[in-house]
């Protein structure tokens, strides 16, 4: 029997759909066994529950011969490290694998852990079907791609694997799992659920794990398979509402019209990633034609409101065009969601500025965005990029136990990261601004924020605060300890929901 582990990530009232998991379980051949171990579904200790499997299955003829464990950077991590060291000090001879995308970004610690064996980088659907011929003494290791390992056969790195579009693969194996505890209520609907119809995007942002991890491709399902996979979610389990989990919803906009024309029939309220610059190539008719499929919001990804940054970054974008979509999203009703990562290296205080500036215009055309505040982090990248030399002088830890501290899943979400070219000032006025945001124009992922918006427009500070002077923060201070602590995968992505 295979164990396929999901360490806890997030709150139990915030549990997805264990997407990677069942992406592995899809392609295992019929006589080989597997169970799916959930560590966010509630009341679940990993540990105890692995641990009765393995004894489970040791009194007949099917033993748990591999347990696999998915990581993302992150909060996950804590917990994916204190259940594997807890499993090999328990289970000593029983194989462990990670795979994901923190052994994908960050392999060396991971194979530096004696309490794992194996380590996948990349798509891992194949790798793990070539890793179980590898333990049945079937392949050599050193020839499958993809596999990594520090172990008794000395130590090696695989080649890179090519990777396959989610409809290579046959399709999830939704009834394996309670679906019916996977369904919870968001602002999107009683009974939402999660998909993923793409791997990878196309584009170069030089600050993005997902370039890292699948360099800048983009390998998208077939619109059929899509509109079949969400049929059988809706018909047989009553889900009304979904979070797509594509980094890059959107590339061509015959794709976005035949999707949008497949899923308004199943009158799904819907959640995806998109780019500023591919949506303003799309037609009148094409975005009357989203917001009627049930399109709710977008995430978009702003980031700065310094062109020369945007610019360096290799973000693809300008200014101008985050503004002509925000405009345009509220002429249709759909709320954009613009994430913004701030911390510039060379020029902090002036891009904070920009941003800070730009914020304020798109709440002004539409009061309805959403603004999402990161922090830039140094993360690795396949080629050289404007931030090559910040990720040289700018080392991650050489261990798990050290990745696991609260500072470096600060680092992971980019919540937190302490970075020496931001001053504490420079900090503080980012803070004190992200309050006043999300008081003054209280997110739809917050049920309680909206019961103070009256009460900080209605404050003497309001008007200043909004201009950016930020010295009278008593209220401020108040408000900030109110407010909902986040949950960083909230929505499977590292960023601050704010769900209460």
């Amino acid at each position: 029997m295979l164990l396929l582990v999901n360490p806890k990530a997030t709150r139990s009232k915030n549990r997805r759909f264990p997407l990677s998991l069942l992406s592995l379980a899809a392609v295992l051949p019929e006589k080989q066994s597997w169970q799916i171990l959930d560590g966010n579904r509630p009341g679940t200790d990993l540990v105890a529950l692995c641990g009765q499997w393995i004894h489970k299955q040791a009194k007949g003829p099917d033993p748990v011969t591999l347990i696999a464990v998915t990581c993302m950077p992150g909060p996950q991590l804590p917990s994916a490290v204190a259940f594997s060291r807890a499993i090999k000090s328990h289970y000593p001879n029983i194989p462990v694998v990670w795979g994901g995308y923190f052994p994908t970004l960050y392999p060396d610690p991971v194979l530096r852990a004696s309490y794992v064996d194996w380590v996948i980088q990349g798509q891992g659907e194949q790798t793990l079907l070539d890793l179980l011929e590898v333990l049945e003494g079937e392949q050599d290791p050193h020839q499958v791609p993809g596999l990594s390992f520090d172990n008794h056969l000395g130590k090696h790195r695989g080649q890179e694997r090519v990777w396959e579009a989610p409809d290579a693969f046959p399709p999830l194996p939704f009834h394996h799992l309670p679906v019916e505890e996977y369904l919870i209520p968001t602002h999107l609907g009683k009974r939402s659920g999660v998909y993923q119809a793409s791997l990878g995007c196309p584009f170069q942002c030089g600050f993005c794990g997902v370039i890292g991890a699948f360099g800048s491709r983009e390998k998208f399902s077939a619109p059929e398979r899509v509109e079949s996979d969400l049929r059988l979610l809706k018909e047989n389990y009553g889900m009304d509402s979904l979070h797509f989990y594509d980094n890059n919803f959107f590339l061509q906009e015959a794709h976005a019209a035949e999707m949008a024309a497949r899923l308004e029939p199943l009158e799904l309220s819907w959640w995806c990633e998109a780019r500023a610059d591919v949506l303003l190539r799309f037609s009148d008719a094409t975005w009357q034609a989203l917001a009627a499929s049930g399109l709710k919001m977008m995430f978009i990804g702003a980031e700065s409101g310094n062109d020369e940054r945007l610019l360096k970054m290799k973000k693809g974008i300008t200014v101008a065009q985050v503004e002509e979509v925000a405009r345009r999203s509220r002429q249709f009703d759909i709320v954009p969601e613009f994430s913004f990562c701030l911390g510039d290296p060379e020029q902090p205080e002036k891009e904070t500025r920009d941003s800070l500036n730009l914020i304020r215009r798109l709440k002004q055309w539409n009061p309805a965005a959403e603004i999402v505040f990161y922090y830039y982090t140094p993360t690795p990248q396949k080629r050289t990029s404007y931030y090559s030399n910040l990720i040289e002088e700018n080392p991650t830890p050489d261990t798990l136990e050290e990745w696991s501290e609260p500072q470096w899943t600060a680092w992971a979400c980019h919540t937190d990261p302490k970075l020496p070219w931001l001053s504490p000032e420079l900090r503080r006025t980012i803070e004190s601004f992200r309050t006043v945001i999300h008081y003054a124009f209280p997110s739809v992922h917050d049920s309680k924020a909206g019961k103070l918006a009256e009460q900080i427009r209605n404050h003497p500070a309001w008007f200043p605060w909004w201009k950016g002077d930020c010295t009278d923060l008593h209220l401020l201070d108040s408000l900030a300890d109110s407010m909902s602590k986040p949950d960083k995968q909230a929505y499977g992505h590292l960023r601050d929901s704010r769900t209460p």
